[in-house]
């Protein structure tokens, strides 16, 4: 495996933007020279300028076990690549231990709260979702049903035994067809995912606790001084962290996960981005990149899957019918399976780079990732996120202020 002395980037640059005369005034001495007129800049008036259109880059992973140094904080550290589709990259020891406990002494004392997914509701939508429209459900779309509608994932003898106490399926074939479906009351199938799930949390999609940090809110020197890390390795537009500053801490007890799923949205669902919007509005994330930081060790389980990475095609449909997006049965089957290691750091970006814009493209859906469950003890982790929207101007714009989390 081969190193280099610092980090690379992939630079995307727009046919008019000259970086090395990026000020366009003819005669300007920079690091890499004097700007002349061969540099494209008009020479023959001292006001002209060229505009110079922000762009954002992405570290360069090289190749699946290339390992590069990279200094941070005036420390240097070993970065790994993990994957390449999507890029996924890997820092050991990037937090120290101390780093790791402080961050998670701050979480609690800014108090802890269970995190958010859907719930069954009276007033739910249902998709039904007979995949092969044969005009009845077998056990895995009855189960796809139901984790679409109400973010509940059971398995086969979880749905027979609602079958039997509902008396659902009447001529026991283990499929609903459509009499069956209309025959049943949906409040009843409501009420008893409802209890069901109560008394069995880890069925939800996640089960976690977490906080939010803010290191602009709080002045603690040492998350000062993690988020100056972070803007180090990035190469980012500092204005893109700084306006979003937060770090979000996540425990997971016993059973603790999070089934596979995406942290960015797609460009084609048409909301605007949730840091552009206030709280309650339907929006979607808009996150360019992960920075995520594992915090303890932790005693079994508790990893990190991408179930495709590396897939040559991916079809959502044929993934979810897998019942792979089930991290507590199929953690094992993912293609990347990164342990938990305290005071790691795993990096992946979450959209591509739009060529011609030189700013976030659509986004990559091999990043489709999740927490395996936690078998024994618990699991500590802080995410950082680099919110990036379509919105150039104003992800750049210091005097417009980002909804807060």
């Amino acid at each position: 495996m081969t190193k280099s002395g610092m980090h690379t980037f992939h630079l995307i640059i727009l046919p008019i933007v000259l970086l090395c005369c990026a000020v366009g005034i003819c005669g300007e001495t920079e690091e890499q020279g004097t700007c002349t007129k061969d540099d494209g800049v008009d020479c023959g008036s001292t006001s002209s300028s060229l505009e110079v259109s922000p762009i954002i880059t992405k570290l360069d992973g090289v190749e699946v076990g290339h390992v590069q140094d990279v200094i941070l904080g005036g420390k240097t550290h070993q970065m790994t690549t993990l994957s390449m589709k999507p890029q996924v990259l890997e820092i050991k020891h990037f937090l120290t231990d101390e780093e790791c406990d402080h961050v998670i002494r701050l979480a609690k004392k800014d108090g802890m709260f269970d995190s958010v997914t859907n719930t069954p509701t009276k007033s739910g939508s249902v998709k039904v979702m007979d995949m092969n429209q044969d005009t009845a459900l077998s056990l895995r779309e009855f189960i796809l049903t139901i984790e679409n509608s109400f973010d509940i994932y059971l398995d086969e003898d979880d749905m027979l035994k609602m079958y039997s106490e509902l008396g659902m399926d009447r001529n026991g074939d283990t499929e609903i067809s459509r009499e069956e479906l209309h025959g049943q009351d949906p409040k009843s199938v409501i009420d008893w995912l409802t209890d069901y799930v109560d008394k069995r949390p880890y069925k939800k999609s996640r089960m976690s606790r977490q906080a939010w940090l803010y290191p602009s809110k709080i002045h603690d020197k040492i998350l000062d001084e993690i988020q100056e890390r972070v803007v180090s390795l990035v190469g980012l537009p500092r204005i893109l962290i700084d306006k979003n500053d937060e770090f979000q801490v996540v425990q997971y007890g016993p059973k603790g996960h999070y089934h596979a799923h995406w942290d960015s949205g797609s460009w084609a669902e048409k909301y605007p981005c949730c840091h552009h919007v206030k709280s309650g509005a339907r929006c979607k994330s808009c996150r360019f990149m992960t920075v995520l930081l594992y915090l303890n060790e932790v005693e079994g389980g508790g990893a990190t899957a991408f179930p495709i990475a590396n897939n040559e095609t991916f079809d959502e449909n044929s993934f979810r019918m897998s019942g792979k997006i089930n991290l507590h049965r199929h953690c094992e089957d993912a293609n990347l399976v990164v342990p938990a290691e305290k005071g790691k750091a795993i990096i992946w970006y979450n959209h591509h780079l739009d060529p011609t814009t030189g700013w976030v493209g659509e986004m990559d859906s091999f990043t489709l990732h999740g927490g395996c469950g936690v078998t024994s003890g618990h699991k500590w982790i802080a995410n950082k996120w680099i919110l990036v929207s379509d919105k150039r101007d104003k992800d750049l714009d210091p005097n417009f202020r980002p909804n807060r989390t």
